[in-house]
């Protein structure tokens, strides 16, 4: 009984830092999402986001820290939800600066939030195409909608199941939201060409 009563002892010290790593990555994965939304908005905005995007990497390598290789850690869906946030707020900035895009290896994360991450990151791009064309600037709306297009034929590549991946439903937006924007693309360069030929 004393072997069974010091296992169950270990036991009971292992999944009470378990509990209490897990309630702190779960307060850390909030605030990233909070910083990554701030920083997003800063990069539609043209604001200088660099505080913002040292704040969010700060955040992150603290939840992966926390996180570690521990089975116990496995499948918290909110640090999930938060590093496919940051992969987004991450891809967005690349896109924006017109750089590559990282890879998951780049930004120390795993493939499913940067998938994720990816496809989230179609609906901010469609944000700046709109931007662009409510600015006039059709060359730049149709140089994004490239982009987009580049994004959206990796996405839609992925072909998992919904408990390893859940990508399928955002594929579906994915999918909606590039057939508004090409609908949109169209129409302003047809616009465009009229608005040519009346000044000849």
């Amino acid at each position: 009984m004393e072997k069974l009563a010091g296992a169950a002892e270990e036991a009971q010290t292992i999944l009470q830092d378990a509990e209490s790593r897990r309630e702190h990555a779960i307060k850390c994965s909030r605030n990233i999402i909070r910083e990554t939304k701030r920083m997003i908005h800063m990069i539609h905005v043209s604001e200088d986001h660099e505080g913002s995007k040292k704040a969010l990497l700060g955040l992150v390598s603290e939840l992966t820290a926390q996180m570690g290789d521990d089975p116990l850690m496995k499948g918290l869906g909110p640090a999930d939800d938060a590093l496919a946030e940051y992969a987004e707020a991450l891809i967005l900035e690349a896109v924006a600066k017109e750089e590559e895009i990282p890879s998951f290896g780049d930004l120390g994360i795993g493939p499913g939030p940067w998938v994720l991450g990816l496809a989230d990151c179609i609906g901010e791009m469609r944000r700046i195409v709109l931007t662009s064309l409510m600015a006039e600037n059709v060359q730049r709306a149709v140089s994004m909608f490239s982009r987009m297009e580049e994004v959206f034929r990796i996405v839609m590549m992925f072909d998992t199941p919904d408990p390893i991946l859940p990508i399928r439903r955002k594929q579906d937006i994915a999918r909606g939201v590039m057939e508004r924007t090409r609908t949109d693309i169209t129409n302003a360069v047809m616009m465009s060409k009229i608005g040519t030929l009346k000044s000849l």
